[in-house]
């Protein structure tokens, strides 16, 4: 079982991550945007029971967004987002920290491997990997 651990800037919290995320991407959806003011999203998914918070529990701050069902959890200290939760309960972990907690390497098994809600995105990304829009009937379907 592979375990991947993240923390924040001050390193008051730390968390756990275990198995393998549900996705690793990039999302493209226009709620990310929103929650995190970005064009688009490089990510992990994780299930809810695969995340442990090991350290620091609380110094995290909750921001639930006032009309999406997301939330931004953060250290109350240095402000260092650590992880968002969507709909779907998954706990989304930014590349960039698993990133900026292990070297400044990304483990390639976590290496974004396609592109979701393609069909939201705000700039064209030039790149092999498929790319997956949302179809009339709600799935997600890949480009041609």
């Amino acid at each position: 079982m592979m375990t991947y651990k993240i923390h924040c800037n001050c390193e008051r919290v730390e968390i756990s991550l275990s198995n393998k995320p549900i996705v690793h991407a990039f999302c493209h959806c226009e709620d990310c945007r929103e929650l995190l003011d970005i064009p688009f999203h490089s990510v992990t998914a994780w299930k809810e029971e695969e995340v442990s918070i090991n350290k620091g529990l609380d110094t995290i701050t909750v921001f639930q967004h006032p009309t999406l069902n997301m939330q931004k959890h953060f250290c109350k200290h240095c402000g260092e987002v650590l992880f968002n939760t969507n709909g779907m309960n998954w706990c989304v972990v930014s590349q960039l920290l698993i990133s900026k907690c292990n070297g400044n390497e990304l483990p390639q098994e976590l290496i974004s491997n396609r592109h979701f809600f393609y069909e939201q995105r705000v700039t064209d990304i030039q790149d092999d990997l498929p790319k997956y829009l949302r179809g009339t009937d709600g799935l997600l379907y890949q480009e041609e």
